[in-house]
């Protein structure tokens, strides 16, 4: 295999596919990508057996041929640190590569092509599109919620539920949960369908959205699911079990209501990170609202935080505590000017929506507070 490609181009699409590369793999070969020629382009893959990425960039085909990279990671390096212009990469049958731009010139071992695992495949025939701006904001606003680990392993994902006209994506941990719910214009599946994303897919995907109207195309089967954005394709394992029936545990009816500017509640409770940060499980955030105030409090073996702002008068009085770190994780990812707080006690959870508008909807557990 012997073909030129752009520098910067190259570097950017092994960037983005190394982000499925396995790393102190059991096949040494998934630790690498599949560099192959197709036409006036190469496709680049990697493959870690759960999340697979695809890259196909322009180059000049002089010799048709594949290669797999070692571990991925030194090709990067490798090719990061040229100088700018043509890479010329040269495989030979032993699949020793070489790598030349001007005079830096690398020797790189390489392995046979023919045992790396192929992605799996999912048609494209049909799926929702949403804007790459859009989806990214969606797993902004809900992967944050996901557990790290769980007895049931779908809670470690999140949950795709699509309906002919609303796009919803959920995640919920046991303490707090994260919806974000998107109309769709277009949509060919007359029936509602759902799925789980693995959350660190997600995170992996968000990382290659652009900010930008770019199309994405989602579409599933029954064991995977596959984002196509532009010449990159990202393809997910799908967790397996049912999903929690989330819709069951949000409240319809609130005793205490109150709208207030999401800045200054966030920055209120930014301010007792210092106090809180010594061990953010054991020592909880006290939430007062009485009258038109509300109150931020902590008190910790380092020392005493409190904090106060001005609201509209919710005509009544509630103390409840909170784990800083999920009301913190809840409010810094309102894209909102003004939210609402809703509350049925200090023993029932909080929920916050948007002042206007339903896009998400972000509820919070109490944690036990003494009186």
């Amino acid at each position: 295999m012997i073909f030129s490609c752009e520098k910067q181009i190259l570097s950017d699409a092994v960037s983005t596919v190394m982000k499925a590369a396995g790393t102190k793999a059991s096949m040494p070969i998934l630790e690498g990508i599949l560099i192959h020629t197709d036409e006036d382009c190469i496709i680049l893959k990697a493959n870690n057996l759960e999340l697979g990425i695809e890259c196909r960039i322009p180059a000049e085909i002089r010799e048709d041929g594949a290669i797999v990279t070692g571990d991925v990671r030194i090709f990067s390096e490798v090719i990061r640190k040229l100088p700018s212009g043509m890479v010329d990469i040269t495989v030979q049958d032993n699949f020793s590569m070489t790598v030349q731009n001007g005079k830096s010139i690398y020797n790189i071992v390489g392995m046979n092509p023919e045992e790396f695992p192929e992605l799996p495949e999912v048609l494209e025939d049909s799926g929702i599109t949403l804007s790459s701006e859009t989806l990214k904001k969606m797993i902004r606003q809900t992967v944050y919620a996901a557990a790290q680990k769980n007895e049931r392993p779908a809670l470690t994902g999140v949950f795709f539920e699509i309906e002919p006209t609303t796009f919803h994506m959920v995640a919920l941990d046991g303490f707090r949960m994260a919806i974000h719910n998107e109309p769709l214009s277009e949509n060919p599946d007359e029936e509602p369908y759902s799925f789980i994303v693995p959350a660190r897919t997600l995170l992996e995907l968000s990382k290659i959205l652009p900010d930008d109207d770019t199309p994405v195309l989602i579409t599933a089967s029954t064991k995977h699911v596959l984002f196509t954005v532009g010449k990159t394709k990202v393809v997910s394992r799908l967790l397996s079990g049912e999903y929690f029936q989330y819709r069951q545990i949000i409240p319809n009816d609130f005793k205490i209501r109150t709208r207030l500017d999401v800045k200054d509640l966030l920055t209120c409770v930014e301010r007792a990170d210092p106090i809180v940060s010594t061990d953010v499980y054991k020592n909880p955030v006290v939430m007062t609202l009485s009258g038109d105030t509300l109150a931020i409090d902590c008190i910790t073996a380092v020392g005493k935080a409190h904090d106060v702002i001005e609201i509209p008068d919710c005509g009544s009085e509630i103390r409840i505590g909170f784990n800083q770190r999920y009301l913190h994780d809840a409010l810094s990812v309102c894209d909102c000017e003004e939210i609402i707080l809703e509350f049925n006690g200090s023993r029932n959870p909080c929920i916050i929506r948007p002042a206007e508008g339903e896009e998400f909807l972000f509820m919070v557990l109490p944690v036990r507070i003494s009186e």
